[in-house]
């Protein structure tokens, strides 16, 4: 796997094992996009345990903390597919309204937050869960 993909994975990852969220089967895809100036993204799928997939991505332009958010974006729509039908969805959930949002992945001061998508209030970095 692409290093800043690993790099930008690990703390949302870090995450689902905080919240006891189930965890992806991890398959890297070699093809890194790319253009004349060299590769701009790295990609890998997240697989579920009913073999349902969803790709995650990182642009290698992007600072860390950007990537971590973006990473988590996808790793969020895997977990909420991989939870439908036998827990809540809203993963993560907000604390401040636990039964009707999940937390949102932005860039806050330099670092990846969770953040309250009603009240724009972060709750906890990236990878802080727990």
């Amino acid at each position: 796997m692409h290093p800043d993909l690993e790099r930008a994975l690990q703390p949302v990852l870090d995450d689902l094992r905080a919240t006891s969220a189930p965890l992806p089967r991890r398959v890297d895809d070699d093809r890194p996009d790319s253009d004349d100036d060299g590769p701009f993204a790295a990609r890998a799928m997240l697989w579920g345990h009913d073999g349902r997939g969803q790709g995650v991505f990182v642009e290698l332009r992007l600072s860390q903390p950007e990537q971590v958010a973006q990473v988590a974006d996808g790793v969020q729509a895997w977990a909420v597919e991989e939870l439908w039908g036998s827990a809540p969805t809203n993963w993560p959930r907000c604390p401040r309204h636990p039964d009707t949002h999940p937390l949102q992945a932005q860039v806050r001061d330099a670092a990846a937050w969770w953040v309250c998508p009603r009240d724009d209030v972060p709750v906890s970095e990236v990878g802080g869960l727990g």
